[in-house]
């Protein structure tokens, strides 16, 4: 018998595509921008055993961060904690595991291809390594202003991830440290959402 998929379960599934889909089409952007700016972004992203180690390991301050927002009591971050979760209680999509994992490979693949791979290296071509990995953070942390906590949050997330491409000088380490932490961060966020809706 066929299934009856009602409004909200076929608007679910369309909001999610068009989620995804803007999340992936980050990869072919800066794919696109690596070769106008004669990248071999290929080369920087070779999966050393070492670099991916690293990414593995280097997870742990992001996500001992993330538990600090979520469990903090002090008002600004109470506050930022449940605008997250009205924001994502009305993302238009329920988050499922098969979802988190294709949300957290789309970005933690894309904007590492773009901010780290592309802006991050085109500009230590001209500047200081500080200046190469805090520049493209800012522009990283605008993008993500939907609050003020979370445009600074996201500008030191990412920083860390430059710096963490810079010392192992492959994007496969924060790749790997991104996706892991959006992975572990979606999941939180499930969860919370859950808890929110049997209360």
């Amino acid at each position: 018998m066929a299934r009856r998929l009602d409004d909200r379960t076929y608007g679910d599934g369309r909001a999610f595509r068009l989620t995804f889909l803007l999340a992936a089409l980050i990869s072919p952007a800066a794919i696109g921008l690596a070769i106008l700016f004669s990248l071999d972004i290929g080369a920087l992203l070779a999966p050393r055993p070492d670099a991916l180690f690293a990414g593995i390991i280097a997870t742990a301050p992001p996500v001992a961060f993330l538990a600090w927002i979520m469990r903090s009591r002090w008002p600004p971050i109470v506050r930022f904690r449940q605008s997250q979760l009205h924001f994502f209680s009305e993302i238009g999509f329920r988050f499922m595991p098969v979802r988190i994992v294709l949300l957290a490979l789309a970005a933690g693949i894309g904007e590492e291809l773009l901010f780290r791979g592309v802006l991050q290296t085109v500009a230590s071509r001209d500047l200081p390594v500080w200046a190469a990995v805090l520049l493209p953070n800012v522009l990283f942390g605008a993008l993500h202003a939907r609050t003020a906590i979370y445009a600074v949050s996201a500008a030191i997330v990412g920083t860390y991830l430059g710096v963490l491409f810079w010392a192992t000088g492959s994007l496969a380490a924060p790749i790997v440290t991104h996706a892991l932490y959006d992975l572990i961060a979606l999941e939180w966020t499930r969860r919370a959402l859950k808890q929110a809706a049997a209360d």
